[in-house]
């Protein structure tokens, strides 16, 4: 009976051995994994580039017909012939060069108790100086850049048709803008000598604008 047994010990052996081979056909499959390397250009950055004005009006006025504030100018009550005075500073903080042009919006007319209006008989001049700041002090360096002369024609100089885009708009004397440059800007208003009499009473508004653009 012992010796029957036997071929089955054999079986086990057969089966070791096979067992060996495949782990030794796995281990032989293994040793030819490629070799790699990898290099790398960490921590690319692209920033834009800006255009920024600020202004030194500290959010008020240059003219007001109420109770002037600090730096502002009184243009309650005008007279024909009679002129307002005041200035703005405009300073560039832009990392990229630009040409800056001026335009005004929100023109508006409210008309005297005669039925005419203000923007028409409202004289603009507007001269560029490369020293001053809000109120005037010490403006110095004027370039005129908007008036009669400059701008030619009938009516020409008058607030009521002043541009009201970047593209028609008087530009700096300074062609191109850059970090830290500025201008203090005089305006001049003259209400007309000839102003009627049906403007009494009348008054008017205007937004003026500094704008950049990337030259």
């Amino acid at each position: 009976m012992g010796k029957r047994r036997r071929p089955r010990a054999r079986t086990a052996v057969g089966a070791l051995i096979a067992a060996l081979v495949a782990s030794s056909t796995t281990i032989f499959v293994a040793s030819y994994s490629a070799f790699t390397a990898t290099a790398s250009n960490a921590s690319d950055a692209f920033s834009v580039g800006s255009v920024v004005l600020v202004d030194d009006d500290t959010n008020s006025s240059m003219f007001t017909t109420a109770a002037p504030g600090t730096g502002q100018v009184s243009a309650a009550g005008l007279k024909p012939g009679q002129f307002v005075q005041n200035c703005i500073r405009v300073t560039y903080s832009g990392s990229l060069p630009a040409t800056v042009k001026m335009y005004a919006t929100a023109i508006s007319d409210v008309n005297g108790s005669g039925g005419t209006g203000t923007v028409s008989y409202l004289h603009t001049k507007i001269e560029e100086g490369t020293a001053g700041a809000f109120g005037c002090t010490g403006f110095a360096g004027a370039t005129t850049i908007w008036d009669t002369t400059t701008h030619g024609g009938v009516a020409s100089d008058l607030l009521g048709v002043f541009p009201i885009t970047y593209a028609t708009g008087p530009s700096s004397a300074l062609a191109s803008w850059t970090n830290t440059a500025f201008r203090v800007y005089r305006f001049t208003m003259t209400l007309d000598p000839a102003t009627p009499d049906t403007s009494q009473g009348a008054s008017a508004t205007a937004t003026f604008n500094w704008q950049a653009q990337n030259s």
